[in-house]
């Protein structure tokens, strides 16, 4: 509601993590022990690719949501002016490279459209085309390699801290799975340092908001008798495992 009050929140949110790292680095045996931050990264596209309103949203919403957390840990630096709507200029000598690896969360990528509302200036939309997850967003495996090749420059080992679908109906598991780590792959043959991978999540969970209706795990688990059955989806990652050995 408020975008100068939230990047206020994001910048001592990550003045915390800075001040937490070079404490705990300071501790017995800190300098042995791996420390990170996790973000989500996000892709912002032009819904109309000719509406210069459209890139501006989304250059805008990129920065604010992407590029302040990667300014910061790269170079110990929040610069960030749109007049009337968000301002900021801080820097930090503790910040710089305060982290030892970086957690990459990654599900899908946002099209923008431009309205012309004070309260909020844009929209989200999708493809007649789009293959959508439950949640919804679409599956859009070229924005995990995007996500991997914007968050190299810090130059820190990367390690897949969250991706995967909600998928009731275990018929486009397997698509996102194989298009997804591929796009991981590609981004590694190109000289990205990613260290792991995390499917989110390896049973059914409690979603937020949406509480037990998404689809997540690699497991189903029926809540009244906690039994857990592998989906047929989930083979796909069991087989990419298996060839990679």
């Amino acid at each position: 509601k408020e975008p100068q009050i939230a990047v206020e929140v994001l910048k001592n949110l990550l003045i915390s993590h800075t001040m937490a790292y070079r404490t705990l680095k300071n501790l017995p045996n800190g300098r042995n022990s791996k420390i990170g931050i996790v973000k989500n990264v996000m892709q912002f596209d032009p819904y109309r690719r000719w509406n210069i309103l459209d890139w501006l949203v989304c250059r805008i919403t990129n920065k604010i949501y992407n590029d302040i957390v990667l300014s910061y840990l790269e170079k110990g630096v929040i610069n960030i002016s749109y007049p009337f709507f968000v301002k900021m200029n801080y820097k930090s000598s503790d910040a710089k490279l305060a982290t030892d690896f970086f957690g990459l969360n990654y599900y899908s990528h946002s099209h923008l459209k431009f309205k012309f509302d004070s309260y909020e200036f844009f929209e989200n939309k999708f493809f007649n085309d789009d293959t959508m997850t439950d949640m919804p967003y679409a599956i859009y495996p070229e924005g995990l390699y995007r996500a991997i090749k914007k968050v190299n420059r810090l130059n820190k080992p990367i390690i897949i801290t969250e991706n995967g679908i909600a998928d009731a109906k275990d018929d486009r598991r397997s698509l996102f799975i194989e298009r997804y780590i591929y796009a991981m792959s590609k981004a590694i043959s190109e000289g990205a340092n990613v260290k792991g991978y995390f499917y989110w999540s390896l049973m059914d969970n409690f979603e937020w908001a949406e509480g037990y209706d998404m689809k997540f795990g690699l497991y189903e688990v029926d809540f009244n008798t906690q039994n857990r059955t592998l989906r047929n989806g989930s083979k796909k990652f069991i087989n990419i495992i298996n060839e990679s050995n």
